[in-house]
């Protein structure tokens, strides 16, 4: 279990809100482009991560896109100096980096991956990676949340469920250290 265990539900309230969202982290999908490469990635939070470090992780996930919105504000209440303007700009988006980064400097290390991709060029795709794996542990994920949403699981049993995904997965070394 995580160091710092909060109660998980309000599961319904949040999936009510935020439909796309889960309790346990995010399943990301990239179609095929130009490159001829597609990717599908699984991202599973460690068990027991307080609603507070969810959005953290979930902010620093998204705060390349999101984070630019304000800076280009700044940028433009600051039209009278470009230089200015610039640099206020670069210094708030790389502020809200580092105070996210920050934030989750504990949950990230042990926040878990897998991803599974594709080359859809030469004749026929060849994967990169358990896609088996991945589909396995995302019905298993998906579907236990379903269970917990209606009832028929406890929020226990949905964390141990949960647990049991995050214990399959694949540890990430961390850089720096033996």
């Amino acid at each position: 279990m995580h160091p710092s265990t909060k109660p998980l539900l309000p599961l319904a309230t949040l999936r009510h809100r935020h439909p796309h969202l889960h309790v346990w982290g995010r399943e990301t999908v990239q179609p095929a482009g130009r490159t001829l490469w597609s990717s599908r990635t699984l991202v599973v939070f460690p068990p027991g991560t307080s609603p507070r470090e969810r959005f953290l992780l979930r902010a620093l996930h998204v705060w390349g896109v999101v984070g630019a919105l304000p800076a280009l504000c700044v940028m433009a209440a600051l039209n009278g100096s470009a230089l200015c303007g610039i640099l206020a700009a670069v210094a708030l988006y790389g502020t809200g980096f580092l105070a996210l980064r920050r934030a989750t400097r504990r949950t990230r290390p042990s926040v878990r991956t897998l991803t599974v991709t594709t080359f859809h060029g030469g004749g026929r795709p060849r994967g990169h990676g358990d896609a088996r794996l991945l589909a396995g542990l995302l019905d298993a994920l998906l579907v236990s949340e379903r269970a917990a949403l209606t009832g028929r699981i406890s929020a226990v049993e949905f964390e141990l469920l949960w647990a049991d995904v995050w214990n399959t997965l694949p540890e990430v070394p961390r850089r720096g250290r033996a």
